[in-house]
């Protein structure tokens, strides 16, 4: 996680913190409440909170199989609830606008996972 130059090591923590919740409270989210299949087996990997809080871009693994362009468009079609869900779930000044990042590619059975 990269940080301002001079930024007091307590604000650094605690927006680690806070990229943690946010994480942790998303796949809690995808894992739960999401009924769209092309979610189906799709991996949050990372949260990188922009310093004031208003942007998190959510990296993402899709399984090998699945067409990226069809979670883009899934995310797309779920990004209000998936916002809405987390601004419930983790107690925030603001509730940061949700951009998906594609990271990988990923074996669906899991194998190799640790």
């Amino acid at each position: 996680m990269k940080h301002v130059k001079g930024d007091p090591p307590a604000a650094a923590h605690r927006h680690q913190r806070v990229e943690t919740s946010i994480l942790e409270e998303l796949r809690s989210i995808l894992r739960d409440d999401i009924t769209d299949p092309e979610l189906d087996g799709v991996r949050l990997t990372a949260i990188v909170l922009s310093p004031d809080g208003k942007l998190a871009r959510v990296h993402y693994a899709v399984p090998r199989a699945r067409p990226r362009t069809a979670v883009e468009r899934a995310f797309t079609r779920a990004t209000g609830f998936l916002r809405g869900r987390l601004a419930e779930g983790v107690e925030l000044k603001r509730t940061p606008d949700l951009r998906f990042v594609y990271e990988a590619e990923i074996d669906p059975s899991g194998a190799g996972e640790g």
